[in-house]
């Protein structure tokens, strides 16, 4: 059995949101099809713009400046979208139903599951309930559903032995399936 008491800062609650809404491999076809109409979008703009101008500039002038507006916006686009997540996590976080999420949780780990306790709530999961488990350099996210994990931070293990002892219990409980998806 393992337990660990911890206060999940606000870096980690947004980096766990930025990983599950953006980055993951998982989001990857979203990332794409997203970049897609983006460029899409622009490419009409762009084309409308060229075909006005037609008699007036030169073509590979245009062509290199929306070129290059184009590719500075792909290379800003993550910085946009953490911005985003990050703006809509501190809303969240100041609603007072929601206060709960960084103040001290508690969270117990042995043969029969998990336990999940904070201020507000309590709640047990079957191993079979970890869907998803993923591990970062500052927290293991051990998912319920494509949108809900069980955050545990790297800090949070104070000792050699408890990070054995929970690498044991996820190698044990969790299917590499669980890794994979």
């Amino acid at each position: 059995m393992l337990t660990l008491q911890f206060n999940l800062s606000r870096e980690e609650f947004l980096e766990y949101n930025y990983y599950t809404s953006w980055s993951s491999p998982d989001r990857r076809s979203y990332r794409f099809r997203y970049f897609m109409r983006v460029l899409a979008l622009y490419g009409l703009i762009a084309a409308g713009y060229v075909y006005i101008n037609r008699n007036r500039h030169e073509l590979l002038v245009d062509v290199f400046v929306f070129s290059a507006i184009g590719l500075i916006y792909a290379l800003i686009v993550p910085v946009l979208v953490k911005r985003s997540i990050k703006s809509r996590v501190n809303a969240m976080l100041k609603e007072a139903e929601n206060q709960h999420i960084l103040q001290t949780s508690e969270i117990t780990l042995n043969d029969q599951g998990i336990i999940d306790k904070d201020s507000a709530s309590e709640s047990r999961y079957n191993w079979e309930a970890i869907v998803k488990k993923v591990e970062t350099k500052d927290c293991y996210y051990l998912y319920t559903s494509s949108y809900h994990a069980i955050l545990i931070p790297m800090r949070a293990l104070s000792t050699p032995e408890e990070l054995k002892e929970l690498k044991r219990l996820l190698d044990q409980h969790l299917p590499l399936a669980s890794e994979l998806l």
